[in-house]
């Protein structure tokens, strides 16, 4: 069983190093993103995601196309309805690594993003809570406008 775990791990590092330095981007077309993007999320249920945090949140900025970021974002914050806390904690991380490389560009993301996020806000989980307020504030840092008004 450890050998799926290693496995796992290079395959998922060895991705991410290719999403990182795919400078051309030629290698992320927008059918490999289509058939990465739902195996990676599915992975997002496992307890840890140390090795699937770094390479999921890089594969919408890799792909460098605004409607696969919006594909994404929905994709990935349609998982945090999970009953499961582990599950919400886990999309909540992988979802402020997301924000942090976005940057400026995730402005054209937030108003898909604010009904997902003002529900996380109120999560019974402290955790989940404490990370979606992280969210917030780097939201806040990215765009330069308070999200006091949306949430």
């Amino acid at each position: 069983m450890e050998f799926i775990g290693d496995l796992e791990k290079y395959c998922l590092m060895t991705l991410l190093n290719i999403l990182k330095f795919d400078t051309t981007h030629t290698f992320l077309t927008a059918d490999r993103f289509d058939s990465i993007m739902p195996i990676l999320l599915e992975l997002i249920c496992t307890t840890d995601i140390t090795h699937l945090q770094p390479a999921l949140s890089e594969l919408p900025i890799a792909a460098n196309n605004p409607r696969l970021w919006k594909q994404f974002n929905f994709q990935l914050l349609s998982r945090a309805k999970s009953i499961e806390p582990r599950v919400r904690q886990n999309v909540a991380s992988v979802y402020l690594d997301f924000v942090a490389k976005m940057g400026q560009s995730y402005s054209d993301l937030l108003s898909d993003s604010l009904p997902f996020i003002a529900e996380l806000l109120e999560d019974s989980d402290e955790t989940v809570e404490g990370t979606v307020k992280e969210i917030v504030e780097k939201i806040e840092e990215v765009t330069g406008e308070s999200m006091d008004q949306h949430l």
